[in-house]
């Protein structure tokens, strides 16, 4: 001992083992993170640790642009937070409110964001997110605002979701056409028939035919094709830009009828099935339209329920209140179709030209 106040020497330390730990990056991070690369899929990192670390372990996964991070709590405005969430990668000591600002702020630039996380330090921002996925080990709390739940805590399950969700977008978008042309068309009929005071045209039973043949039957397969195409249009505009053709063109073909048959002395009975036939035409030229590019599957489908339809109306003419045509009414028959093909035709790049002069508008 040494005397009463005196500092000891302190025994030399020796250091004899480093311990690290480090959480083991998953073999296919890289792989996921290349995917979305190539599907133009911008990813960002945020977390609440030191940026540095979180920029080291994102390098390490494969993320590119991995080295430009950010220590989020050395920002002060709002205008500073939104600059840097375009302009930076990695984003490390993030309160859970900035996590909410940045989803704002990415949004806000026009881009639509996904937010991924396990603690209920996420919640916020995986309310305000456009798709919000949460890993099923994580929180309780996590899981139950998220729209999205990775049951195997695998994110590598990303890229399966995403083509999952391309091909449904993809293929409802092409086949709600065919059953919007049915909408309009029946729309602006019926409030035609209440200003002119007469009955509607068709019969349930004849609409249901349509319903079956054209609409129901095509559009189930399709529905299933696997279309992991970019979604790069919006729904309704698609939709309206295929089915607004058709549908003003039925409504053309009926008034035309209305309006000849009585001056051709074609019966009121022979007039109303003309008018249905033209109605299958254009529901045909829909499924179509729909079909392109044809593969085996859309081949198949499109000439089965052409021929399908066509055959149904003959077998089934008395049950479907249908008085065919005579041969003395074909040529007339026949022109209006080829006029309806052509007016439709028309009628597309018009309005085609109308929705691209609208888009660069609002641009």
């Amino acid at each position: 001992q040494g005397p009463v106040g005196a500092e000891l020497p302190l025994p030399a330390i020796q250091p004899l083992r480093a311990i690290v730990i480090a959480d083991a990056v998953r073999p296919n991070a890289a792989q996921t993170l290349e995917y979305f690369k190539k599907e133009g899929v911008a990813i960002k990192v945020i977390s609440g640790d030191n940026p540095k670390t979180v920029s080291a372990i994102a390098a390490a996964a494969g993320l590119e642009g991995a080295e430009r991070y950010l220590d989020l709590s050395q920002l002060k405005t709002q205008e500073e937070l939104e600059a840097a969430a375009e302009q930076y990668t990695v984003f490390g000591r993030v309160s859970p409110h900035q996590k909410k600002q940045l989803v704002q702020a990415l949004q806000k630039a026009g881009h639509r964001v996904a937010m991924t996380g396990d603690g209920v330090n996420d919640i916020l921002a995986l309310r305000e997110a456009d798709c919000s996925i949460a890993i099923g080990e994580g929180s309780d709390a996590a899981r139950q605002v998220s729209q999205l739940v990775l049951l195997d805590s695998d994110f590598a399950s990303l890229p399966d979701v995403l083509a999952e969700g391309r091909r449904v977008v993809n293929n409802i978008t092409r086949v709600a056409s065919i059953f919007f042309v049915k909408t309009i068309y029946s729309a602006i009929l019926s409030v035609i028939c209440i200003l002119a005071n007469t009955p509607f045209p068709f019969v349930p039973i004849q609409i249901t035919l349509i319903d079956l043949a054209i609409e129901g039957y095509p559009t189930l397969f399709m529905s299933f094709e696997p279309d992991g195409r970019k979604v790069t249009s919006r729904f309704l505009p698609s939709v309206m830009r295929r089915a607004l053709p058709n549908a003003l063109t039925i409504v053309a073909d009926v008034l035309l009828v209305w309006a000849l048959a009585p001056v051709l002395g074609i019966p009121e009975a022979q007039g109303e099935a003309i008018m249905y036939l033209l109605v299958g035409l254009m529901g045909v030229a829909a499924v179509f339209k729909s079909c392109w590019p044809f593969n085996k599957l859309r081949v198949f489908l499109f000439t089965t329920m052409t021929l399908g339809f066509y055959a149904a109306v003959f077998l089934f003419r008395d049950l479907l209140h249908v008085s065919l045509p005579s041969m003395s009414q074909l040529p007339f028959l026949l022109t209006l179709a080829a006029g309806s093909l052509v007016l439709e035709r028309l009628l597309a790049l018009l309005v085609n030209a109308v929705m691209k002069r609208k888009k660069a508008g609002a641009q």
